[in-house]
């Protein structure tokens, strides 16, 4: 048996990095997950590896912009018609762009970082809060970044604000969700080798990104929160490369 058995996960941003790691390792321990990203090409890819998997769940390819409100409920009427109520929901999609100083990061910029990745996780906790509230068990999980402890202009001013603004939002859910027994986890994990580090202003060496968090070590994470007993509850985890 996997430590995921049953269970039915949404996973934003599945197509690659984070997001497909957890996917995949996900569905490796049993649950059903829908895989959510724009291209459906790469999510194809990402759920024939999950299928590959001996034992493992099932999974739904759901492709979506995220900063869409009606794809967004489009993706969880797909998943509870194919695998019943949300379980465990990964708020994960998220990127960055090359301009992070104030000057140089355009008005448009800044409302497309945070509209995907902080407004869809408002919008994806909304539609399945409800549900999760009313059964009395849920999780979910607030994939930020120690941007969201220190922000900075490394990460940029709009990455940094989206995160700190999933720092509020998980906060508010654990308010509103404890008392019905639904929890919610910010992880933040420090630099990760993943295709978001293109995006910086000089990109670290094959060397430097082989010291960083990888994939793998976030959806190791992952697994284990989405395993814990519903009377457990980690809010915030925060994850650093051993050599930083």
């Amino acid at each position: 048996m996997g430590a995921l058995d049953g269970k039915t996960i949404i996973v934003t941003g599945a197509s690659s990095g984070f997001g497909e790691a957890i996917a995949i390792a996900c569905c490796g321990e049993g649950a059903n997950v829908s895989l959510v990203a724009r291209r459906r090409e790469l999510l194809e890819s990402v759920a024939a590896d999950a299928r590959s998997l001996q034992g493992g769940g099932r999974a739904l390819v759901c492709p979506a912009d995220v900063s869409d409100d009606e794809q967004i409920h489009a993706v969880l009427e797909q998943t509870r018609a194919a695998f019943g109520p949300v379980d465990v929901l990964v708020n994960n999609a998220g990127y960055n762009v090359t301009e992070r100083s104030i000057s140089d990061t355009s008005a448009e910029q800044w409302r497309d970082l945070l509209a995907v990745n902080l407004t869809s996780a408002f919008i994806f906790t909304k539609a399945v809060l409800p549900e999760m509230k009313a059964r009395g068990d849920g999780l979910i999980i607030n994939l930020a970044s120690r941007a969201a402890m220190y922000p900075s202009l490394l990460a940029g001013v709009g990455y940094s604000t989206s995160k700190i603004g999933m720092e509020a939002l998980n906060m508010v859910t654990n308010e509103e969700g404890n008392p019905h027994g639904v929890r919610a986890c910010l992880f933040n994990p420090g630099a990760g080798n993943t295709p978001i580090m293109e995006r910086r202003p000089i990109v670290p060496s094959a060397e430097r990104k082989a010291m960083m968090i990888q994939s793998e070590d976030i959806a190791a994470a992952v697994v284990f929160l989405a395993s814990l007993p519903p009377h457990v509850h980690i809010d915030v985890l925060s994850m650093m490369p051993t050599k930083s």
